[in-house]
């Protein structure tokens, strides 16, 4: 009876042990768990901490692009020829436009000759640095306001719709930093902008902003533009002495009368391309009411301009000197209205 007394009792103690080493074995499982919750926890909070402090520094940290606020890119051959002026946004969108004329290539409907234009718009990808003056992007969309290859004839003169030549078949477009070294850059790229004067013989660095279309090898420049007193005069002043120029090969009897035609237009279009470039920045600018009123003197200038453009080439219709007399006195006419609204851009 006493053995079995002992026996029963080494029986419980054997079970109350067996039971509590389970116990101790469940808790230190459930401490696990629990330990491996917070260290899951941890490397989650990591992640989200991660995830902001890239958005904040992506939000923080502006793009290349908001650098560009004040500058107009020019792809050109230079004074009296063809040309494309690109405006690129802070967030990476863009527009421009492009002419070309060709008074050679007139006919019965279209004596004036023949324009190639396109006006478009679009974005670039997000720009990377590839080195420390360099950065490169990709035209994410770009859409032209004319179906390409679309022919109109309007005053005389055939527009043909085409491509925004420089950046047409773009694949890859750099952007240089104005610290760029010369001997650094494609030689292309050094070619355009010297033909346009932007770039001295002995510059070691660029100086301004430039854009280069790599696989077609064209080159933009760029210059300010600023709607302070002293810069919208300063701009001006560039203007009068390209057209200076233009004017005195018109005057000097070395061109045949289809060339004066052609740089005439070249002439009114400088002036014409500057009086846009004014409207787009009066536009951001003034209150709706201001620009409803100044909207209005606006169509009534155009409807004089037109009516003196023709009373100017009256004189020698349907000969080969209407179409400079025509453009002279739109390139004059325009030019005084071009001085008109920087004037009230100024007064702003």
């Amino acid at each position: 009876m006493k053995r079995m007394r002992i026996t029963a009792i080494i029986l419980a103690m054997t079970l109350a042990t067996t039971a509590f080493t389970g116990c101790n074995t469940k808790l230190r499982d459930k401490d696990k768990d629990k330990e491996r919750v917070t260290v899951e926890s941890t490397e989650t909070t990591k992640e989200i901490e991660s995830t902001e402090n890239q958005e904040k520094t992506e939000k923080e940290e502006p793009s290349i692009f908001a650098n560009l606020k004040n500058c107009e890119f020019l792809f050109s051959s230079g004074v009296g020829a063809w040309c494309t002026v690109l405006t690129i946004e802070e967030d990476g969108s863009f527009y421009g436009d492009y002419h070309d004329t060709d008074m050679g290539d007139s006919g019965e409907t279209y004596p004036n000759g023949t324009m190639y234009c396109c006006s478009f718009h679009g974005k670039f990808t997000k720009p990377v640095a590839i080195n420390d003056y360099t950065y490169e992007f990709e035209i994410a969309s770009i859409q032209c306001d004319r179906r390409v290859g679309e022919e109109e004839i309007r005053d005389g003169i055939r527009y043909i719709y085409s491509e925004p030549y420089g950046l047409e078949q773009a694949k890859k477009i750099h952007l240089y930093l104005p610290s760029a070294p010369v001997d650094k850059l494609p030689p292309k790229y050094i070619e355009w902008i010297c033909n346009l004067g932007d770039l001295k013989k002995d510059s070691t660095i660029l100086g301004i902003y430039g854009l280069y279309n790599v696989e077609q090898e064209e080159g933009f420049s760029s210059y300010a533009v600023s709607d302070d007193i002293e810069a919208i005069d300063e701009e001006l002043s560039k203007l009068e002495n390209k057209a200076l120029e233009m004017e005195e090969l018109l005057e000097s009897g070395r061109l045949a009368q289809q060339e004066m035609n052609h740089l005439s237009y070249e002439l009114y279009k400088l002036w014409d391309e500057e009086l846009n470039n004014l409207w787009g920045r009066l536009k951001s600018k003034l209150d709706e009411d201001k620009m409803e009123q100044l909207t209005k003197e606006e169509r009534q200038w155009i409807k004089k301009k037109e009516q003196a453009v023709k009373e100017a080439g009256k004189e020698a219709e349907g000969g080969s000197l209407q179409p400079l007399l025509e453009n002279t006195e739109a390139a004059q006419l325009t030019r005084e209205r071009v001085y008109e609204l920087a004037d009230i851009l100024k007064g702003i």
